[in-house]
Protein backbone atom coordinates (compact mmCIF):
# COMPACT_ATOMS: atom_id res chain seq x y z
CA UNK A 1 0.00 0.00 0.00
CA UNK A 2 1.35 3.25 -1.09
CA UNK A 3 0.79 6.12 1.28
CA UNK A 4 -0.52 9.40 0.08
CA UNK A 5 1.48 12.39 0.97
CA UNK A 6 -0.50 15.04 2.76
CA UNK A 7 0.92 18.52 2.48
CA UNK A 8 1.51 20.23 5.77
CA UNK A 9 1.95 23.64 4.18
CA UNK A 10 -0.65 25.75 5.98
CA UNK A 11 0.63 29.22 4.98
CA UNK A 12 -1.07 31.92 2.94
CA UNK A 13 -0.23 32.61 -0.65
CA UNK A 14 1.20 35.93 -1.74
CA UNK A 15 -2.06 36.80 -3.54
CA UNK A 16 -4.08 36.21 -0.36
CA UNK A 17 -1.76 38.41 1.68
CA UNK A 18 -1.82 41.21 -0.89
CA UNK A 19 -5.62 41.05 -1.03
CA UNK A 20 -5.92 41.40 2.76
CA UNK A 21 -3.41 44.28 2.80
CA UNK A 22 -5.33 46.06 0.01
CA UNK A 23 -8.63 45.68 1.90
CA UNK A 24 -7.07 47.04 5.10
CA UNK A 25 -5.58 50.00 3.18
CA UNK A 26 -8.93 50.84 1.61
CA UNK A 27 -10.73 50.69 4.97
CA UNK A 28 -8.02 52.83 6.63
CA UNK A 29 -8.35 55.41 3.84
CA UNK A 30 -12.09 55.56 4.31
CA UNK A 31 -11.78 55.97 8.08
CA UNK A 32 -9.14 58.71 7.77
CA UNK A 33 -11.18 60.51 5.11
CA UNK A 34 -14.30 60.51 7.26
CA UNK A 35 -12.31 61.64 10.31
CA UNK A 36 -10.76 64.50 8.32
CA UNK A 37 -14.18 65.57 7.05
CA UNK A 38 -15.62 65.46 10.56
CA UNK A 39 -12.68 67.53 11.87
CA UNK A 40 -13.21 70.18 9.17
CA UNK A 41 -16.94 70.33 9.91
CA UNK A 42 -16.24 70.68 13.65
CA UNK A 43 -13.81 73.55 13.01
CA UNK A 44 -16.34 75.38 10.86
CA UNK A 45 -19.06 74.85 13.49
CA UNK A 46 -16.75 76.21 16.20
CA UNK A 47 -15.92 79.28 14.09
CA UNK A 48 -19.63 79.92 13.50
CA UNK A 49 -20.35 79.61 17.24
CA UNK A 50 -17.46 81.95 18.10
CA UNK A 51 -18.67 84.53 15.58
CA UNK A 52 -22.17 84.37 17.03
CA UNK A 53 -20.73 84.90 20.51
CA UNK A 54 -18.68 87.89 19.31
CA UNK A 55 -21.72 89.29 17.46
CA UNK A 56 -23.77 89.11 20.66
CA UNK A 57 -20.99 90.90 22.54
CA UNK A 58 -20.91 93.60 19.85
CA UNK A 59 -24.66 94.09 20.29
CA UNK A 60 -24.21 94.46 24.05
CA UNK A 61 -21.46 97.04 23.38
CA UNK A 62 -23.77 98.94 20.99
CA UNK A 63 -26.61 98.93 23.53
CA UNK A 64 -24.30 100.26 26.25
CA UNK A 65 -22.23 102.78 24.27
CA UNK A 66 -24.55 103.74 21.38
CA UNK A 67 -22.49 102.29 18.54
CA UNK A 68 -20.00 99.63 17.58
CA UNK A 69 -16.27 99.84 18.33
CA UNK A 70 -14.41 101.65 15.58
CA UNK A 71 -11.25 100.50 13.86
CA UNK A 72 -7.98 102.35 13.68
CA UNK A 73 -8.15 104.50 10.53
CA UNK A 74 -8.14 102.30 7.43
CA UNK A 75 -7.38 99.07 9.29
CA UNK A 76 -9.24 95.94 10.19
CA UNK A 77 -9.25 95.46 13.94
CA UNK A 78 -7.13 92.63 15.22
CA UNK A 79 -8.27 90.64 18.19
CA UNK A 80 -6.51 92.94 20.65
CA UNK A 81 -8.79 95.79 19.55
CA UNK A 82 -11.91 93.64 19.95
CA UNK A 83 -10.65 92.34 23.29
CA UNK A 84 -10.01 95.87 24.48
CA UNK A 85 -13.53 96.98 23.61
CA UNK A 86 -15.51 93.87 24.51
CA UNK A 87 -13.62 92.59 27.55
CA UNK A 88 -11.46 95.29 29.07
CA UNK A 89 -13.47 98.52 28.49
CA UNK A 90 -16.68 97.31 30.19
CA UNK A 91 -14.69 96.24 33.24
CA UNK A 92 -13.06 99.67 33.42
CA UNK A 93 -16.57 101.15 33.45
CA UNK A 94 -17.68 98.84 36.27
CA UNK A 95 -19.62 96.45 34.03
CA UNK A 96 -19.30 92.73 33.42
CA UNK A 97 -17.26 91.96 30.30
CA UNK A 98 -19.34 91.57 27.14
CA UNK A 99 -17.10 88.81 25.81
CA UNK A 100 -15.14 86.11 27.60
CA UNK A 101 -13.46 83.40 25.55
CA UNK A 102 -11.97 80.13 26.72
CA UNK A 103 -8.60 80.66 28.41
CA UNK A 104 -9.08 84.36 29.15
CA UNK A 105 -7.85 84.67 32.70
CA UNK A 106 -4.97 87.10 32.25
CA UNK A 107 -5.86 90.70 33.18
CA UNK A 108 -3.44 91.95 30.48
CA UNK A 109 -5.77 92.76 27.59
CA UNK A 110 -3.09 92.24 24.94
CA UNK A 111 -2.47 88.59 25.84
CA UNK A 112 -6.14 87.73 25.32
CA UNK A 113 -6.69 87.16 21.62
CA UNK A 114 -9.80 86.02 19.76
CA UNK A 115 -8.45 83.17 17.65
CA UNK A 116 -10.32 81.06 15.10
CA UNK A 117 -9.92 77.25 14.92
CA UNK A 118 -7.11 77.68 12.37
CA UNK A 119 -4.98 79.86 14.65
CA UNK A 120 -5.69 83.27 13.09
CA UNK A 121 -7.46 86.33 14.48
CA UNK A 122 -11.11 86.85 13.74
CA UNK A 123 -11.46 89.92 11.55
CA UNK A 124 -13.69 92.90 12.33
CA UNK A 125 -14.39 96.05 10.33
CA UNK A 126 -16.66 98.92 11.28
CA UNK A 127 -16.58 102.10 9.27
CA UNK A 128 -19.00 104.64 10.75
CA UNK A 129 -19.11 106.37 7.36
CA UNK A 130 -20.70 103.33 5.72
CA UNK A 131 -23.51 103.12 8.26
CA UNK A 132 -23.68 103.60 11.98
CA UNK A 133 -25.03 100.13 12.66
CA UNK A 134 -23.14 98.04 10.12
CA UNK A 135 -19.99 96.02 10.49
CA UNK A 136 -18.22 92.98 9.07
CA UNK A 137 -17.06 90.12 11.28
CA UNK A 138 -15.44 87.02 9.83
CA UNK A 139 -12.85 84.27 9.96
CA UNK A 140 -10.63 83.78 6.94
CA UNK A 141 -11.49 80.08 7.02
CA UNK A 142 -9.21 77.07 6.70
CA UNK A 143 -6.88 78.39 4.01
CA UNK A 144 -6.99 82.20 4.48
CA UNK A 145 -6.26 82.67 0.78
CA UNK A 146 -9.66 82.21 -0.82
CA UNK A 147 -12.63 84.30 0.28
CA UNK A 148 -15.00 81.51 -0.79
CA UNK A 149 -14.42 79.62 2.47
CA UNK A 150 -14.60 82.65 4.79
CA UNK A 151 -17.03 82.28 7.68
CA UNK A 152 -18.99 85.07 9.29
CA UNK A 153 -21.27 88.08 9.17
CA UNK A 154 -20.70 90.39 6.26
Amino acid sequence: MKGHRISENYGFTLVELLTVIAIIAILAGLVLGVAGYANRKASVARAEADIEKIRNALEEYRAQYGGYPTNPVGQEANSAVLTSNLWYKPQQDGLAPFLVMKGWNDPDVYTNRIIDPWGRDYRYLHDPGSGRFTYKLWSEGPDASDAADDIGVK
